[in-house]
């Protein structure tokens, strides 16, 4: 627990610890903190980044339209994408490849480029790319 020990009426310092430590090192010039924070939650470094395969499969019954495109831009993106270990969802190109996509392949509409985009990735959808790089 978050101990302020005491100057008087003044917190001098904030310690973790509990009673019985708090009371041995600063006998009578101690308080139990009125907030106590939260262990911060631990950061997932793997939830934004997709393996490529499924990345390509958020695009549902629109995948193969995308894959096929004989656009030179949607080209180009796929070309990018496909050279990458993994894809990073919340990176700004990746967002405005999605959208550009959508503006020549009609099946990939907005809804679903915000689905490809902002849905959290499960746990199977990077496997590759935990297994190989952090575990």
């Amino acid at each position: 627990m978050l101990i302020e020990v005491m100057d008087g009426e003044t917190v001098r310092n904030s310690i973790l610890g509990d009673v019985a430590f708090a009371e041995a090192v600063y006998p009578g010039a101690w308080r139990i903190a009125a907030v106590q924070d939260e262990a911060p939650t631990p950061v997932n470094p793997t939830e934004w980044l997709i393996d490529i395969g499924p990345f390509f499969d958020r695009f549902g019954a629109a995948k193969m339209a995308v894959l096929t495109s004989a656009d030179a831009g949607v080209k180009a993106i796929l070309a990018d994408l496909q050279v990458r270990k993994w894809i990073d969802l919340q990176r700004p190109d990746v967002a405005q490849g999605v959208q550009y996509v959508g503006t020549v392949v009609p099946e990939v509409t907005a809804p679903l480029q915000g689905a490809i985009l902002t849905t959290p990735v499960a746990e199977a959808e990077n496997l590759a790319l935990r297994k190989l790089y952090f575990s």
